[in-house]
């Protein structure tokens, strides 16, 4: 005898129940997010204070008229190199009354007081120059040695070097008067119609002639410009509130003067005083002139070219750096999600110093951890994650 199974009345609804079951439970599963990810790896990370800056000589010397007189037609022509007692001009003086000569003797004693002036300043920098120079030695020789940090070694020659520079500019500025104080000295010797030479205060090259045919000027109207063009500074121009953060010593580095290389200076000088600009967007600033050494110069920049100058604040090579699109805040600590096991998990981190691009993590994070990019405003703990290749 055969049994047989009898087919249930309603098997292809409870089919379809099944099926229809199933495929919303599936879509009920939450899919992973996908999302894009860095690894935490130590990398070099600077702070540093970005500007616009302008190269120029750091020595220059103004050749103006010792008296008031006929100066002849100048036939040397800007960009000349020059050496001190290089003839210049010549300046033809009128006769002078009792008045102009006391004048002159006058201007003769204002220029020698300010000599000894400047002579007093350069004997009291000589010992520091010397200190500093024994201080870069040692500092080298330890850096040899592997007991100082490279850093600390080029700070102290750094050091050295701009006051070496200092000296050398005060020496050249006290043989400046004197060449100055000749030039007096000689119109008042001179007789009516006698020409006086003109000569040059120092080496270096014309930078610019302010007086190009023969005509009678007024005492002290400049009448050459003279600077060394392989020794150049850069003037940043910082924000007020920028500049209260630069330290002499500091370095720059000096990009987008034409060259493909970075150029490095030191800063020396802050100037104490503020200007006030109008930007691109009509706003009023307070903008602040920061004076820095060049001291890898390139033969082709030159007095007034226009540059690109950062101002090193801080600087990290060890710690862990993210960039700052990994990061999320709350009112209580920064965090960010890494990638566990393909779910989200967050971390509370520590930053350090930042940038506009990137941050370090001081705490809150292992070497070689996955950090997720740009994190959606809805991702949770917990979620599944899926990497973008």
């Amino acid at each position: 005898m055969t049994m047989r199974f009898k087919r249930p009345r309603h098997l292809g609804w409870i089919v379809m129940t099944v099926i229809v079951l199933g495929i919303v439970i599936y879509a009920l599963i939450p899919k992973p997010r996908a999302v894009e990810c860095v690894t935490a790896e130590p990398m070099m990370l600077i702070q540093s204070i970005d500007a616009d800056g302008v190269i120029q000589v750091r020595d220059r010397f103004i050749v103006a008229m010792p008296v008031t007189g006929m100066l002849e037609r100048i036939d040397i022509e800007v960009g000349a190199h020059v050496e001190p007692g290089t003839l210049l001009a010549y300046v033809v003086p009128p006769e002078i009354d009792e008045r102009q000569r006391q004048e002159a003797v006058a201007r003769v004693q204002s220029i020698e007081t300010g000599a000894k002036e400047i002579q007093q300043r350069l004997a009291a920098l000589r010992p520091l120059v010397d200190q500093s120079r024994r201080r870069a030695e040692r500092s080298s020789r330890l850096g040899a040695e592997g007991a100082l940090a490279k850093e600390q070694v080029e700070n102290a020659q750094d050091a050295y070097e701009q006051l070496s520079r200092e000296a050398d500019a005060l020496q050249a500025r006290v043989e400046a008067l004197g060449f100055e104080s000749q030039a007096v000295r000689a119109t008042l010797r001179a007789r009516p119609g006698q020409r006086i030479a003109l000569r040059s205060p120092s080496s270096g090259i014309v930078l610019r002639r302010y007086e190009h045919s023969e005509r009678t000027l007024m005492a002290g109207m400049p009448i050459l410009e003279i600077g060394d063009t392989t020794q150049l500074e850069v003037v940043v121009d910082v924000l007020s509130m920028d500049a209260v953060k630069v330290c002499p010593g500091m370095t720059v580095n000096v990009t987008g003067w034409g060259g493909d290389s970075i150029l490095r200076g030191s800063v020396r000088r802050i100037e104490p005083f503020a200007r006030t600009r109008v930007s691109s967007l009509g706003i009023e600033e307070q903008r602040v002139h920061v004076i820095a050494d060049l001291l890898s110069a390139s033969r082709g920049l030159g007095d007034g070219y226009k540059v690109e100058a950062s101002i090193v604040r801080m600087q990290s090579n060890s710690l862990l750096t993210l960039p700052l699109g990994t990061l999320l805040r709350d009112p209580h600590t920064w965090f960010v999600f890494v990638v566990d096991q393909g779910r989200a998990r967050r971390r509370d981190v520590k930053l350090g110093i930042r940038n506009a691009r990137m941050t370090t993590v001081v705490s809150g994070l292992r070497r070689g951890d996955l950090v997720v990019q740009h994190p959606p405003e809805d991702l949770q703990e917990g979620d599944r994650i899926e990497l973008i290749r």
